[in-house]
Protein backbone atom coordinates (compact mmCIF):
# COMPACT_ATOMS: atom_id res chain seq x y z
CA UNK A 1 0.00 0.00 0.00
CA UNK A 2 0.78 3.76 -0.70
CA UNK A 3 1.24 6.40 1.89
CA UNK A 4 -2.28 7.23 1.17
CA UNK A 5 -3.68 4.29 1.61
CA UNK A 6 -3.91 3.78 -1.62
CA UNK A 7 -2.88 0.47 -3.64
CA UNK A 8 0.75 0.92 -4.44
CA UNK A 9 1.29 1.03 -8.22
CA UNK A 10 4.61 0.04 -8.28
CA UNK A 11 6.36 -0.70 -11.54
CA UNK A 12 8.64 1.56 -13.42
CA UNK A 13 8.10 5.09 -14.86
CA UNK A 14 6.97 3.52 -18.47
CA UNK A 15 4.54 1.26 -16.33
CA UNK A 16 2.86 4.06 -14.76
CA UNK A 17 2.71 6.60 -18.08
CA UNK A 18 0.88 3.52 -19.47
CA UNK A 19 -1.09 2.80 -16.80
CA UNK A 20 -2.53 6.50 -16.80
CA UNK A 21 -3.97 5.46 -20.31
CA UNK A 22 -6.70 3.60 -18.41
CA UNK A 23 -9.88 5.46 -18.69
CA UNK A 24 -8.80 7.61 -21.27
CA UNK A 25 -10.76 8.01 -24.90
CA UNK A 26 -8.97 6.63 -27.73
CA UNK A 27 -9.83 9.74 -30.07
CA UNK A 28 -7.97 9.70 -33.47
CA UNK A 29 -6.38 7.05 -35.62
CA UNK A 30 -3.66 8.01 -39.03
CA UNK A 31 -0.73 7.18 -39.98
CA UNK A 32 2.36 9.43 -40.86
CA UNK A 33 4.40 8.34 -43.14
CA UNK A 34 5.01 4.29 -42.38
CA UNK A 35 3.72 5.07 -39.05
CA UNK A 36 0.63 4.36 -37.39
CA UNK A 37 -0.38 6.68 -34.96
CA UNK A 38 -3.56 6.49 -32.27
CA UNK A 39 -4.32 9.24 -29.89
CA UNK A 40 -6.10 9.32 -26.71
CA UNK A 41 -7.63 12.03 -24.28
CA UNK A 42 -8.11 15.25 -24.45
CA UNK A 43 -6.98 17.68 -26.54
CA UNK A 44 -4.39 19.95 -25.21
CA UNK A 45 -1.66 22.50 -26.87
CA UNK A 46 1.92 22.56 -26.79
CA UNK A 47 4.35 25.73 -27.78
CA UNK A 48 6.24 25.29 -31.31
CA UNK A 49 9.98 26.30 -30.19
CA UNK A 50 10.40 30.20 -29.73
CA UNK A 51 7.97 31.36 -32.62
CA UNK A 52 4.94 31.96 -30.66
CA UNK A 53 3.09 29.34 -32.65
CA UNK A 54 0.60 26.86 -30.60
CA UNK A 55 0.09 23.69 -31.94
CA UNK A 56 -3.13 21.19 -30.82
CA UNK A 57 -3.58 17.19 -30.31
CA UNK A 58 -4.54 14.81 -27.73
CA UNK A 59 -3.12 14.55 -24.01
CA UNK A 60 -1.92 10.79 -25.59
CA UNK A 61 -0.01 9.39 -28.42
CA UNK A 62 1.21 5.70 -29.99
CA UNK A 63 3.65 5.30 -32.46
CA UNK A 64 4.20 2.50 -34.10
CA UNK A 65 6.70 1.73 -37.12
CA UNK A 66 6.64 -2.29 -36.60
CA UNK A 67 3.88 -4.96 -37.03
CA UNK A 68 0.54 -3.67 -35.27
CA UNK A 69 -3.44 -4.42 -35.99
CA UNK A 70 -6.78 -2.79 -34.70
CA UNK A 71 -9.24 -5.63 -33.73
CA UNK A 72 -12.28 -5.41 -32.72
CA UNK A 73 -14.73 -8.60 -32.03
CA UNK A 74 -12.47 -10.48 -32.91
CA UNK A 75 -11.52 -9.99 -36.59
CA UNK A 76 -9.00 -7.78 -37.63
CA UNK A 77 -9.94 -4.14 -38.85
CA UNK A 78 -6.89 -2.10 -39.81
CA UNK A 79 -3.35 -3.01 -39.62
CA UNK A 80 0.23 -2.59 -40.58
CA UNK A 81 -0.10 -4.30 -43.81
CA UNK A 82 -2.58 -2.31 -45.17
CA UNK A 83 -0.31 0.33 -45.19
CA UNK A 84 -0.30 -0.50 -49.35
CA UNK A 85 -2.17 0.39 -52.13
CA UNK A 86 -5.75 0.19 -53.30
CA UNK A 87 -6.52 -1.17 -56.53
CA UNK A 88 -6.28 1.48 -59.20
CA UNK A 89 -4.38 3.25 -56.85
CA UNK A 90 -6.80 5.76 -55.02
CA UNK A 91 -5.35 5.96 -52.02
CA UNK A 92 -3.63 3.45 -49.30
CA UNK A 93 -5.82 0.97 -47.85
CA UNK A 94 -4.52 1.92 -44.27
CA UNK A 95 -6.20 5.49 -44.82
CA UNK A 96 -9.75 4.42 -46.31
CA UNK A 97 -10.30 2.23 -43.13
CA UNK A 98 -8.82 4.42 -40.26
CA UNK A 99 -11.66 7.02 -42.24
CA UNK A 100 -14.21 4.64 -41.00
CA UNK A 101 -12.55 4.31 -37.98
CA UNK A 102 -12.74 7.91 -36.53
CA UNK A 103 -16.31 7.93 -38.01
CA UNK A 104 -16.71 5.26 -35.46
CA UNK A 105 -14.47 6.83 -32.44
CA UNK A 106 -16.67 10.38 -33.07
CA UNK A 107 -19.47 8.53 -32.10
CA UNK A 108 -18.50 5.66 -29.04
CA UNK A 109 -15.20 7.41 -27.70
CA UNK A 110 -14.21 4.00 -26.50
CA UNK A 111 -12.14 4.42 -23.05
CA UNK A 112 -9.24 2.45 -22.49
CA UNK A 113 -9.37 -0.47 -20.15
CA UNK A 114 -5.93 -1.62 -19.62
CA UNK A 115 -3.43 -1.74 -20.80
CA UNK A 116 -0.20 -4.31 -21.05
CA UNK A 117 3.34 -4.62 -21.84
CA UNK A 118 5.42 -7.78 -22.40
CA UNK A 119 9.14 -7.60 -21.49
CA UNK A 120 10.02 -8.21 -25.37
CA UNK A 121 7.76 -4.83 -26.43
CA UNK A 122 4.26 -6.49 -27.20
CA UNK A 123 2.14 -3.59 -26.16
CA UNK A 124 -1.33 -4.47 -25.97
CA UNK A 125 -4.38 -2.09 -25.26
CA UNK A 126 -7.66 -3.34 -24.34
CA UNK A 127 -10.53 -1.05 -25.25
CA UNK A 128 -14.11 -0.64 -24.66
CA UNK A 129 -16.53 -2.10 -27.53
CA UNK A 130 -14.76 -5.41 -27.68
CA UNK A 131 -11.55 -3.16 -29.07
CA UNK A 132 -8.06 -3.71 -29.07
CA UNK A 133 -4.81 -2.46 -30.29
CA UNK A 134 -1.54 -4.91 -30.39
CA UNK A 135 1.98 -3.64 -30.99
CA UNK A 136 3.89 -6.30 -31.87
CA UNK A 137 7.50 -5.66 -32.91
CA UNK A 138 8.55 -8.76 -34.92
CA UNK A 139 12.75 -8.42 -35.24
CA UNK A 140 15.88 -7.09 -33.58
CA UNK A 141 16.50 -4.05 -35.78
CA UNK A 142 16.23 -0.94 -34.08
CA UNK A 143 13.93 1.25 -36.53
CA UNK A 144 11.44 -1.48 -35.85
CA UNK A 145 9.89 0.16 -32.31
CA UNK A 146 7.31 2.51 -30.89
CA UNK A 147 6.57 4.99 -28.42
CA UNK A 148 3.92 6.06 -26.12
CA UNK A 149 4.21 9.37 -24.94
CA UNK A 150 1.79 12.41 -22.88
CA UNK A 151 2.50 15.50 -24.44
CA UNK A 152 5.41 17.81 -23.09
CA UNK A 153 5.58 14.56 -20.97
CA UNK A 154 7.17 11.19 -20.18
CA UNK A 155 7.31 8.75 -23.07
CA UNK A 156 7.69 5.25 -23.42
CA UNK A 157 10.03 4.02 -26.27
CA UNK A 158 10.81 0.15 -27.95
CA UNK A 159 13.53 -0.64 -27.70
CA UNK A 160 14.40 1.12 -24.59
CA UNK A 161 17.16 4.13 -25.27
CA UNK A 162 20.24 3.28 -23.71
Amino acid sequence: MGSNGEPDEGGDAADRLLRRLVGEAWVNVYRFGDTGVVDFGERVEWPLGDSGEVSTGSRFALHARCPFRIVQCGEVYLGSDDLVSVRGGEGLRYDIGADALREFLGRREPRVLAVDRAPEGDLRITLEHELRIDVLPTSSKVEESWRCFERLGEYVVFPPEE
